[in-house]
């Protein structure tokens, strides 16, 4: 939701589940008496969801303790319960038994129909569904398949369906972006209340022109390669930034299991320069962009060598660039780390007098190793998606497992992520962990109890896990001095 504060104001909101006390809204099981595990609720065959009537209770209390509102906006489940909602919509305004809700537009991301029987009524009220509506679909989406958030698209009257080629995520790439900003745009035209502190236009700047004396007052767009718009690097500088006064810079590679360059961790780049850094937000290659092996890490290692190129240009401390990995973006970094000349793209004019070994590298709960615990899994599909392959020998598994490659002279680590996250194990950090220790490296390992994969920044976790880029911040300046 970074930057588009401009435009809407959101309000965050917990529906009834497990933690509460019962299972909410989605629990999703065959038959009203199965006693089977919660299944996500895609597909053909009709489903029941238990908890369906307090969840229905309790959205109108918050619309009617909270509203009133514009538009909803949901993801993944919450982007099927988002389209409950407008089927509970009162066109014209006026609550009714039936219809209690009141608001203009719905944005969903990755959504699909509900199959419990109980709702079909619901998306049958085709004046409800007369309202505009925003879907963002993934073409690479393995949870949600892109037919049935078509499906969800198509029961709405006129709806603005944005395509992008990366998986199940909230994606951030310009290509969606920008519609998206148009889109709500649009809706506070209708409403009257445009407001003045719009968004500025992105600076977008020709791969072969160099900037002038100063510093750039806003975002940047870099092309890594002459001639080519993307892949590209969007750079942000801190306020007031001046060349009188190097500072540190800070890559940022988000996470996206080598599916989209766009997962988890959006908005550090920004978070990075409103703290003194100028931070550089990353596209690497991924099986969206059909960009495998050695093309994402070349594009990775470009990144590095053009920052440190540029370094004078952008008032950037060039002994002190860093690298922030989270998860599949998390092995990327500390590939670059341990390895940095693994492989030289032929077109990179900077190799041969530019390193594209960052001065140290943080790591948010990270792929590391593509051999250890290696099973059928979540990150089976990063290790497929990053070689663009199947067949993946146990030697070429070795060559890329980060820590069996950590040696004496490493840049220095903060590494961090949580001991029940189900997706990517706690084990590869440790193993990273242990690696630093016996070749001498300077690492901070932060080992959180409890928390989900994917948390990013992290800023609004109240439990310990949001404490750690204040924990960041002091080990950054302990590392670089005074940012």
């Amino acid at each position: 939701m970074k930057g588009l504060e401009s435009w809407v104001e959101f309000v965050y909101v917990d529906a009834p589940s497990l933690s509460s006390g019962d299972f909410g809204w989605w629990h999703a099981v065959p038959t009203q008496s199965s006693t089977q595990q919660a299944d996500l609720g895609v597909g053909k065959r009709a489903m029941h969801y238990e908890g369906w009537e307090r969840t229905r209770d309790w959205a109108i209390s918050v619309f009617n303790q909270q509203g009133p509102f514009d538009g909803v906006f949901g993801f993944s489940q919450g982007a099927a319960l988002t389209s409950l909602l407008v089927g509970m919509r009162s066109p014209d305004g006026r609550a009714t038994p039936e219809r209690p809700l009141s608001f203009d537009f719905a944005m969903m991301v990755g959504g699909f129909i509900s199959n419990d029987p109980r709702h079909a009524p619901l998306y049958q009220s085709t004046d409800s569904f007369a309202l505009p509506s925003l879907h963002l679909i993934g073409r690479s989406d393995f949870v949600v398949a892109t037919e049935d958030s078509r499906a969800l698209a198509a029961r709405f009257k006129t709806p603005l369906v944005l395509e992008h080629d990366a998986g199940h995520i909230i994606a951030s790439g310009s290509e969606v972006r920008v519609p998206m900003l148009k889109f709500l745009e649009e809706m506070a035209r209708r409403r009257g209340s445009v407001r003045p502190d719009q968004p500025n236009e992105r600076k977008t700047e020709s791969a072969g022109l160099r900037p002038g004396p100063t510093v750039p007052a806003g975002p940047i767009e870099v092309p890594l390669w002459p001639g080519h718009p993307h892949p590209s690097m969007t750079v942000f500088f801190p306020e007031g930034h001046q060349h009188s006064k190097p500072v540190p810079a800070m890559l940022v590679f988000q996470g996206g299991g080598y599916s989209t360059p766009f997962g988890s961790g959006g908005g550090s780049a920004e978070w990075a320069a409103s703290h003194g850094m100028v931070g550089v937000r990353v596209e690497y290659g991924t099986r969206s962009s059909r960009a495998s092996y050695p093309a994402n890490y070349a594009y990775a290692a470009r990144a590095m060598r053009l920052v440190r190129h540029r370094a004078a240009e952008w008032g950037v401390d060039s002994e002190r660039i860093g690298v922030m990995g989270y998860s599949a973006g998390g092995h990327l970094a500390s590939l670059l780390s341990t390895q940095p000349v693994l492989y030289v793209a032929p077109n990179d004019d900077l190799a041969r007098h530019v390193s594209a070994r960052p001065n140290l590298i943080v790591l948010a709960y990270p792929l590391i190793s593509f051999v250890e615990q290696y099973s059928p899994g979540a990150f089976v599909g990063s290790v497929e998606n990053f070689f663009g392959r199947e067949d993946i020998s146990e030697g070429l598994r070795r060559q890329f497992s980060n820590e069996l490659h950590v040696s004496p002279g490493h840049p220095p680590v903060f590494l961090w992520t949580t001991d029940d996250d189900a997706l990517v194990p706690s084990t590869h950090s440790k193993l990273f962990a242990e690696a630093c220790r016996r070749a001498n490296v300077p690492a901070v390992f932060k080992l959180y109890p409890r928390g989900p994969h994917g948390m990013g920044l992290a800023l609004a976790q109240r439990s310990e896990v949001g404490e750690w880029t204040t924990l960041l911040l002091e080990w950054l300046k302990e590392r670089w001095g005074q940012l």
